[in-house]
C-alpha cells in the first residue's frame, strides 16, 4: 500500500501535525481514502488549535477573540481524496485547476448564475 500515492504523501510520511483518516472503504471496483492533514511547513498546528477552541476558560480574553477563532476556516487541515491509492483532489491544492475548468464555461454563457462541472477532469 506504501506505493500509490496514499502510502507516499500520507501514510509514510511521518512529520504532518495530525493524519486522520475519514473515510476508508472499497467496492468491488475501487478504493476510497480522505484524509485530513496538516503540514507543517504549510498550516500552523497551534493556530489550527486556537481557531477550534473559542470558549476555552484557559484562554485570556485577547486569545478567545483571536484572528483565529474569527477565522477557522482559514486554519483547518488539508483534505485529500484518493481513488484507489491515487490523490485525486485536495482542499487548499486544486484552486487553479478549478478556475481553469470553471471560467470558460462561465464566460460562454451570456448571464452565469449556476455552474455544473461534471466529469470535468
Amino acid at each position: 500500500p506504501l506505493d500509490g500515492s496514499l502510502g507516499r504523501y500520507v501514510l509514510g510520511k511521518l512529520d504532518f501535525d495530525l493524519k486522520r483518516p475519514l473515510l476508508s472503504t472499497a467496492t468491488s471496483i475501487q478504493s476510497v481514502n480522505i484524509y485530513e492533514v496538516m503540514e507543517p511547513k504549510n498550516r500552523d498546528y497551534n493556530s489550527y488549535l486556537k481557531s477550534q477552541d473559542e470558549e476555552s476558560p484557559s484562554l485570556s480574553s485577547y486569545e478567545a477573540s483571536s484572528y483565529e477563532a474569527s477565522y477557522p476556516q482559514s486554519f483547518g487541515p488539508d483534505k485529500m481524496l484518493f481513488l484507489d491509492d491515487i490523490v485525486q483532489s485536495t482542499l487548499y491544492g486544486d484552486a487553479s485547476y478549478h478556475e481553469s475548468i470553471v471560467h470558460p464555461a462561465m464566460l460562454a454563457h451570456a448571464h452565469p448564475k449556476q455552474v455544473a462541472i461534471i466529469g470535468g477532469g
